[in-house]
């Protein structure tokens, strides 16, 4: 009795039943076939789980690399951005100071330096064709633990260049004999050159100290007043 319903269960899981043909035993190729049919059905659950702890793992790494990523492009365009803002308050400073020139002997732009200001005439002023001799003047102004840089115009009106933290920076200026001094003229009455020979710019930038020095043009003499001649 158990043989015979073991016979029928096989015939009735073979394929050759539509055939009409029922045999208590099952060819090599009919058990290859039931083979295949159930490897058709699909995965087990246990390879599902698998499958998905490997994509979770993929998944993780990728969403990683790309936060990296993301996170070094913002990074080097803070960087370019601050460099390129740097640069350009370098060469605002600099092509200003190269541009100074001397005034008349009764002048009112005579230049006049200090450790904190500078003012005279310039060839290169921010906000006035180049080459015409315009009033300007730099400040350094300390408020609120930050120390600005300002740029003052002809007309008066002032503009903040950079600014850094903490109450550092100041002008020196070095006369043709190589001495350095905190201010221009060194000395009340005594005979000097108009304008020095280079003034450096002592501040920070990104919190790191720099000195902008600037060279001056070697004609520092006092402009003569063709008018009184006339």
């Amino acid at each position: 009795m158990r043989k015979e319903q073991i016979r029928n269960n096989l015939c009735l899981t073979s394929p050759y039943l539509s055939k009409g043909r029922r045999t208590p035993f099952l060819t090599s190729e009919e058990l290859a076939e039931i083979v295949n049919l159930k490897n058709f059905y699909g995965f087990t659950l246990l390879e599902m789980l698998v499958v998905l702890v490997i994509v979770s793992l993929i998944s993780t790494v990728l969403l990683e690399g790309f936060s990296y990523v993301l996170h070094l492009r913002s990074g080097f365009l803070v960087q370019l951005e601050n460099g390129q803002k740097g640069v350009i308050q370098e060469h605002w400073f600099r092509s200003s100071i190269a541009g100074i020139v001397t005034d008349y002997q009764e002048g009112e732009d005579i230049f006049k330096g200090k450790e904190r200001e500078l003012s005279g005439l310039t060839l290169a002023a921010l906000d006035s064709i180049a080459g015409a001799p315009t009033s300007f003047a730099w400040q350094l102004q300390y408020t609120d633990g930050t120390t600005r840089l300002n740029y003052q115009n002809s007309q008066g009106e002032i503009w903040e260049v950079a600014h850094w933290f903490g109450d550092e920076g100041y002008f020196q200026y070095r006369a043709v004999n190589g001495d350095w001094h905190n201010q221009w003229p060194p000395q009340l009455g005594l005979k000097t050159a108009q304008i020095p020979r280079l003034i450096v710019l002592h501040g920070k930038r990104r919190q790191t100290p720099f000195a902008w020095i600037v060279k001056l043009a070697e004609d520092d003499q006092t402009r003569i007043d063709y008018r009184l001649y006339e």
